[in-house]
């Protein structure tokens, strides 16, 4: 079964969210259709806050705003987007990616690895990881750093996601490369969407470069985006690759794996014992 799914690589200010939205839209003018398109993380507002106040006020004032954007262009389109944004809920505010899809928010995922500041701005995501049933596919969200810890992909995977969509502000060169290494673990696709544009404020100065990537369950970069310019692609992939866990013709990616001896994952007294020595 063939979907096509793809990535918005826009230029983003912060705080900016009239002209970010104008972006997104100027990029997507050129798509003709799509199942599934991914945007970066905190698409909308920009990356760089000057503490958690910010953060609150900024998804107070336009969390209407661009709810209503990702809804109307999933409408449009009468698909699947993934966008990330702020997500301010009682009193703690998560880096979220909304899932939109015909015109509703179905869900949001919320970040459950912050990276560096992050933390101090966001509360860690509270939500268990879950898979999507689109259209004959299946969809997992990861954001950005989450993409340093394997088991977020993994868990995924086991719960049957072909597509993991993966809304980004990538900082670390290699980080492009280890998304090829979640793809061949799993035998899945990636799709990672980062921003362009700079951030320049409280101190913090980053560029950020682009090249977005669509990889296959192969370990192939099917198309990757341009370095430091807007971009968007949509691309056809194959279902059925990512559903054909063999190996070879004796291996089986998950059936093989020997999870008796793995429980050494889930103990946190073995961390423990790291910091102290």
């Amino acid at each position: 079964m063939n979907v096509s799914v793809g990535f918005i690589q826009p230029k983003v200010r912060f705080g900016n969210i009239d002209y970010n939205i104008e972006r997104i839209e100027s990029l997507l003018a050129n798509i003709d259709s799509f199942d599934l398109i991914v945007l970066p993380e905190l698409v909308y507002t920009g990356y760089v806050f000057r503490g958690r106040d910010e953060v609150i006020r900024i998804s107070t004032k336009y969390n209407k705003k661009i709810i209503e954007h990702i809804k109307r262009v999933s409408d449009i389109y009468s698909a699947v987007v993934v966008a990330g944004a702020p997500e301010y809920q009682g009193d703690k505010v998560y880096n979220s990616a909304y899932i939109g899809y015909k015109g509703d928010i179905i869900d949001t995922y919320r970040k459950l690895h912050l990276f560096y500041k992050e933390k101090i701005w966001f509360d860690p995501g509270d939500k268990p990881l879950k898979v999507y049933d689109f259209r004959g596919f299946k969809l997992g969200v990861m954001i950005c750093f989450d993409w340093r810890f394997p088991e977020v992909a993994r868990i995924l995977s086991l719960y049957g996601a072909d597509i993991i969509a993966h809304p980004s502000n990538l900082v670390f060169d290699y980080a492009y490369d280890v998304a090829l290494a979640r793809a061949i673990e799993n035998n899945i696709y990636v799709v990672t969407s980062n921003r362009v544009g700079v951030d320049n404020r409280a101190g913090m100065r980053i560029r950020f470069k682009g090249l977005s990537q669509i990889v296959s369950p192969k370990m192939e970069v099917i198309y990757r985006g341009r370095k430091y310019r807007e971009d968007a692609k949509v691309v056809e992939i194959d279902i059925s690759l990512a559903r054909d866990k063999m190996a070879t013709k004796l291996n089986h990616l998950f059936r093989d794996r020997r999870i008796e001896f793995y429980t050494p994952l889930v103990n946190r007294e073995l961390v423990e014992e790291l910091d102290e020595a």
